[in-house]
Order: structure tokens, then sequence, then C-alpha cells
């Protein structure tokens, strides 16, 4: 039967509070240091934060006093495998496959192999603890990540959906769950499981539950949604100069042209080097009507990064609207050459040298209606149709 000092440790560790059962553990250890299930407790703790230089030193503390202890064996032989000991991986996949073999052993191999891009093996590993410990929300999240990379997004949500059935407190799988609905096109289920999360999350997963919800409310035609999530972020990080530019998205999806061209002048005040705000205050500028302003910031954008096909194509529409179709051509075909399958960009380089070269137009053309969606085909379709070809 476990000491109480290793009980008390036990239960500090389900609570989520390590520093305090790696305390309770030790004071076990002071009592008697030959107490395996504190070596084992402190052993799992520090694997539970991450302090792999603690976790082997307290399991080589442990197999000294049990040399023929499985699990600690297993630990020590992923620690080592991690560090990139090749006789280690060998000596967990042995213990793993042994028809003995522990929960931690199983558990320890898949996440070594999916660390390492096996995601069969890894896979298969789980699916082994699994059958050890069938209500294991770890070995389900770790399946949902696999089924997530893997591009099974339906076992994503399977695994993802009963990780957060088995650990209700946790938000973690609710967040993913909903990454793999949106992954899916599930986007209403997407946005009321990322809801969800915020009842649970602090920090960094809040933080990350309100941007997808941003982004989730944006793709449903929600940019009151997407307003109220940014709110939040910025009542969360004041100073996060991508929050106001993300609050400038959601004013210009709103239709709201002239408080987003203000939050991104303020969000560019902040972040000068940034391309991507520099771009979107042209894009609202353009729709304000403010063309000079508009082109003078897209040509700055191009000049920092010629190969963005967003901004080189923005600027290559404002030119062909001013009939400057020959200051199009270079920006366009620099753009192409770096992304030589944009439908958009092939669709572009036709409209600027129809009225010049009618045979590049039509190759053009016809590249943009191969590789378009229906939008873009149509449009092509009508150019081609315009050249005769």
């Amino acid at each position: 039967m476990a000491s109480m000092h290793a009980r008390e440790g036990g239960r500090l560790l389900q609570m989520g509070v390590p520093q305090e059962a790696v305390k309770a553990f030790q004071k076990g250890l002071s009592i008697d240091p030959h107490d395996v299930d504190c070596l084992l407790g402190l052993v799992r703790t520090h694997l539970s934060t991450g302090a792999a230089a603690e976790a082997e030193a307290a399991v080589l503390r442990l197999l000294k006093v049990k040399p023929d202890h499985v699990e600690g064996q297993g630990h020590l032989a992923m620690l080592r495998a991690q560090a990139g000991n090749a006789e280690a991986l060998e000596a967990l996949k042995v213990l793993a496959a042994a028809p003995d073999a522990g929960y931690f052993e199983r558990f320890n191999l898949g996440s070594l192999l999916f660390e390492r891009g096996d995601l069969a093996g890894a896979r298969a590993a789980f699916a082994s603890a699994l059958e050890v410990v069938p209500g294991s929300a770890h070995t389900h999240f770790e399946l949902g990540r696999i089924g997530m990379q893997s591009g099974d997004l339906l076992s994503a949500v399977t695994h993802f959906q009963k990780a957060s059935e088995l650990a209700p407190q946790e938000a973690m799988p609710l967040l993913m769950l909903s990454r793999a609905h949106a992954a899916r096109g599930d986007v209403g289920l997407a946005l009321q499981t990322a809801t969800q999360v915020l009842d649970k999350a602090q920090g960094a997963t809040q933080r990350a539950a309100l941007e997808d919800l941003f982004k989730l409310y944006l793709a449903a035609g929600s940019p009151d949604g997407a307003k109220r999530a940014v709110l939040e972020l910025r009542r969360l990080e004041p100073t996060n100069v991508n929050y106001v530019y993300l609050h400038g998205v959601a004013m210009m999806s709103a239709g709201q042209g002239a408080e987003a061209k203000a939050l991104f002048a303020e969000a560019l005040q902040g972040s000068p080097s940034s391309w991507q705000v520099r771009h979107a205050l042209a894009q609202v500028c353009t729709a304000l009507g403010e063309r000079d302003m508009a082109r003078s910031l897209l040509e700055e954008v191009v000049s920092a990064v010629p190969r963005e096909l967003g901004p080189a194509n923005d600027l290559a529409a404002l030119l062909m609207a001013e009939n400057a179709h020959a200051l199009a051509l270079p920006v366009l075909e620099r753009a192409l050459a770096a992304h030589p399958r944009d439908a958009g960009t092939h669709l572009n380089l036709a409209r600027a040298t129809q009225s010049v070269d009618a045979v590049t137009a039509a190759r053009h053309a016809r590249q943009a209606q191969a590789l378009g969606d229906s939008d873009i085909q149509a449009q092509a379709a009508q150019l081609l149709e315009q050249l005769g070809a």
C-alpha cells in the first residue's frame, strides 16, 4: 500500500499543482529514502512539467532501489531515447511490446514515435496504451493530434471529443476539438465548441480560443462576433499590436472603412516593418477611394515583398485601372515566378497583356481557367471569348 505522502503527492499531481506534489513526495523520501511510490511519483511529476534532467535523476534513484521496476525502465529508456540514444529507443520498444507491458511504457513509446514523425507507429502504440487504460484522456488527446496531422479529421474529432469528456475540467481538448471541426468545414460546431473553451481556459489557452473565435466568426460572415472576440483580446493585452490589426480587419469586414483605416494606422505605428498591416491599410484606402495613398502603400509593400501574391495583384489592379498596364506586368511576373500555379495572377497577366499580346494573354487566360475556382474560370472564359481564342 502506498505511503501517506505518496498518496498526497499523487492527489496534488492530479489537481494540477506539480510543485506541491514534488514537496509531498520529497517529504515522504526524507522519511523513507526507499519509498518506491514516492520515487515513482517524483518521476511522473517531473515528466509532467518537462523537467527531463530531474526526471532522469529521480528514475535512476528509483531503479537503484528497485532495478526491475518496469515502468521506471520505460521512463529511463524514453528519456535517453529523446536525448538521441538509439539503443534506448529499441529498449523502449521491447518493453512496450511485452505481454505484461504497462500503460506508461506503451504511452511513452507513442509519444516518442510521434515526436519523430512515425505517425503509424505512434498510433499503434497509443491504441495499445488504451487497451491498458481505456479511460485515458491523454491518450485520446494524442490520438486526436495524430488524426489532425495525418488528415484523418473524423478520427481527430472522435478522440478530442472523448478526451474532453474524460477530462471535463481541461480546456485544451475542447480547443483542439473546435479546430478539428473547423478543419472539416463545420464552422457552426467549431464556433460552439470554441465558445465552451472560454468557460475553462485561462492565459495562453484563453487567448488562443479567442483568436480562433475571431477567425471562425469571420468565416461565418459575422463581423460583429469577430469584433467581440478581438475586443476581449485587446482587453487582455492592450499593448498587443497584432490585436489592433485584427480589430481593423473586423471593422473592414463590417464595412466600417474609416474606423478600420484608423486602426490599421495605429497598428502601423506600433509595427512599422509589418507589410501585412501596410497591405491592409492599402486595401481599406482603396475601398475608401483614396487611390493615391493606396498605390503608394502598395508600392512600398511590393518593393519589400515582391513575391507575395496579395499585394502584387492589388497593385497590378490599381495600375491597370489607371491604364498603366506596362507597369503592372513586371509586378505580376515576379509574383507568378514564385507561384506559377496561382490562377488569379494568371488572370491578371492575361488582362495586362490583352491589348498588346493576344497570344500571351490567351495562354494566361487558359492557365487561369485550368487552375482557378468557378469564379475565375468564368472570368477567364469571358476574356478568351473577347480575345477570340
